[in-house]
């Protein structure tokens, strides 16, 4: 892409704020270094009262998010397409996901990111969720 380097940041910031889906980027240490408004939305969050903060006090209404977060920091797994069943409230949200490891180009872990999205409305609810 050629212009000044803040153009490209720019750019690659507005994609990642315009995705449909919610995205949520963790640091190695665990702090939440990005939400984007469509996580917010979703989460029912203030996604500049998430930043910086760590994902277990970020998102401690969700527990079964935090679990997500923690194993694929823990393990360095990735997750394709699973489900997991959160509470808003006294409101069941069944939110699917996927996780990745997000490297630089010498493939150091800079942490993960939880992209999702709320199936609540899409998915009969059948019993029990992963």
């Amino acid at each position: 892409m050629s212009g000044p380097a803040g153009d490209e940041t720019e750019y690659y910031r507005s994609i990642l704020d315009n995705l449909s889906g919610g995205l949520l980027s963790v640091d190695p240490a665990g702090r939440v270094i990005y939400a984007n408004p469509t996580a917010a939305r979703i989460l029912h969050l203030a996604a500049d009262g998430v930043l910086g903060k760590p994902y277990d006090r970020a998102l401690a209404p969700y527990p079964a998010l935090c679990a997500v977060i923690r194993q694929t920091l823990d393990t360095h797994n990735t997750v394709r397409r699973a489900e997991v069943s959160v509470l808003h409230g006294d409101t069941e949200m069944i939110i699917g996901y996927s996780t990745l490891q997000v490297r630089n180009r010498r493939g150091e872990s800079l942490g993960i990111g939880l992209i999702f999205q709320d199936l609540t409305l899409v998915k009969p609810r059948d019993g029990a969720r992963a």
